[in-house]
């Protein structure tokens, strides 16, 4: 196991897919930082050498990610909802957010489907009792 940042990385895969396990860095910005360090994109994570895992973990510190990313993300959505503008009413029914179709998608995003129990009155015939 190689650590960076804090991030446990398989000896097997290449260094450009395991960057993209770490929040807030998808494939453009891995592809990035192997281009800026010149590293192959297919080189496995055993064969680093010391140097380049430094330079990845500065490479890394300039960006936002990890927990302080999510807590960014977290602080945003509550100022949207905190203002009740529409995204942020959106975000509160847990409804999409970004103009979707209802209807017949988000099935995901609204959760399982909830059904209506009807109760029904049960029509009983009073019998009148015998004398």
């Amino acid at each position: 196991m190689i650590t960076i940042k804090g991030y446990n990385f398989l000896e097997n895969k290449n260094i450009y897919v395991s960057l993209t396990n770490i929040y807030g860095i998808g494939f453009s910005r891995s592809k990035y930082i192997c281009r800026s360090l010149n590293i192959d994109f297919f080189k496995k994570n055993k064969y680093l050498t010391e140097i380049e895992l430094k330079n990845i973990s500065n490479k890394i510190s300039l960006f936002k990610t990890g927990d302080f990313l999510k807590k960014i993300v977290l602080n945003n959505i509550k100022n949207l909802k905190y203002i009740r503008c529409y995204k942020g009413i959106r975000h509160e029914k847990n409804l999409p957010v970004r103009g979707q179709n209802t209807k017949n998608n988000a099935k995901t995003r609204k959760g399982p489907r909830k059904s209506i129990i009807l109760k029904r009155k049960i029509n009983v015939k009073k019998t009148k009792k015998k004398k």
